[in-house]
């Protein structure tokens, strides 16, 4: 009969919670057995994910630079959010349209590994969000240097 002389639970028996002690010195950054290859959180980040969220935090701040002066020129704002704090205050709705894109995107980093609608992991949105700020800020270049003033 072997006695067991630990002093703790079993820390595998529940899985690695997205706040947690190790998220800033844990070492996982893959699933550890293929079963777990989805719906799992993990400690650290690989550089391109973070590489991704920055550019989108970056194409975030020359939308709403962009924006800003397009509505100068006459042109108007879209998302009926964004027009209220417009309305009231524009140095308010920057810092609002970047808060929400700042806790939207960590919220999604943290569940990159998890399958969204059934067949998509969530890193895949990354991607998408990306491409979207990436082509609306190209709009809004084009858009701003061929506009007459």
């Amino acid at each position: 009969m072997q006695s067991d002389k630990r002093k703790q639970s079993d820390r595998r028996k529940f899985p690695t919670r997205p706040f947690s002690k190790y998220i800033f010195k844990g070492m996982r950054k893959h699933a550890r057995r293929d079963a777990e290859d989805q719906n799992y959180y993990v400690d650290r980040y690989e550089a391109k994910y973070l590489a991704l969220v920055l550019s989108i935090l970056v194409l975030c701040v020359f939308d709403a630079y962009f924006t800003l002066k397009i509505i100068h020129f006459g042109g108007k704002e879209l998302n009926p959010l964004m027009i209220k704090f417009l309305d009231r205050a524009p140095e308010m709705s920057l810092f609002v349209k970047y808060v929400i894109t700042v806790i939207s995107l960590i919220i999604l980093l943290m569940h990159k590994n998890f399958i969204l609608f059934g067949k998509v992991k969530a890193y895949f949105f990354l991607y998408v969000i990306f491409s979207l700020y990436f082509i609306l800020v190209l709009y809004e270049v084009v858009f701003f240097f061929l506009h007459p003033r």
